[in-house]
């Protein structure tokens, strides 16, 4: 297993385990997928500048190809004298891969990752569901806050 920064050299990997994904868990992504409109939509979302923060990291296995991923963006701020601190958008891994180290392993590259930038704090949503919540608590020296979270469409 190693981890590979999503780039548009390797983003028919990306590609690849989204198909794969959609396969094997269709309940999770309700919306069809086109392969052609999503690789189209990352390669226009690599070169937005807008996007600049955004990092996706997969976890690749020699046999299979890319089993996981983890989105996170790098929040800066000028509170506090200069601030930075990172959202963990997205974390998936393959039905078929799950509970063999594969998210342990995204987040510990994920944290090797921000300790090289001086970034030593992360934070995210839970998923509600009782796979997910045992896969946090299981996170060492992480806590789990109940907090309300203020959210509006601007659509």
């Amino acid at each position: 297993m190693y981890a590979l920064e999503l780039s548009k050299e390797n983003l028919d990997m990306l590609v690849e385990f989204e198909k794969n994904a959609r396969v094997t868990e269709p309940d999770i992504f309700l919306e069809g997928f086109n392969e052609e409109v999503f690789k189209d939509e990352t390669l226009n979302a690599i070169d937005n500048p807008i996007f600049s923060s955004a990092r996706c990291l997969m976890c690749v296995d020699d046999d299979k190809g890319v089993v996981g991923r983890i989105d996170f963006s790098i929040l800066s701020s000028f509170a506090f004298g200069g601030d930075l601190r990172v959202y963990v958008d997205w974390i998936y891994v393959l039905k078929e891969c799950r509970h063999k180290g594969v998210a342990q392993f995204l987040f510990k590259e994920m944290e090797g990752y921000l300790a090289k930038l001086g970034i030593n704090e992360y934070f995210l949503l839970t998923a509600e569901n009782d796979e997910a919540q045992r896969f946090y608590k299981s996170l060492t020296d992480a806590r789990i806050e109940k907090k309300d979270v203020l959210t509006k469409n601007l659509g």
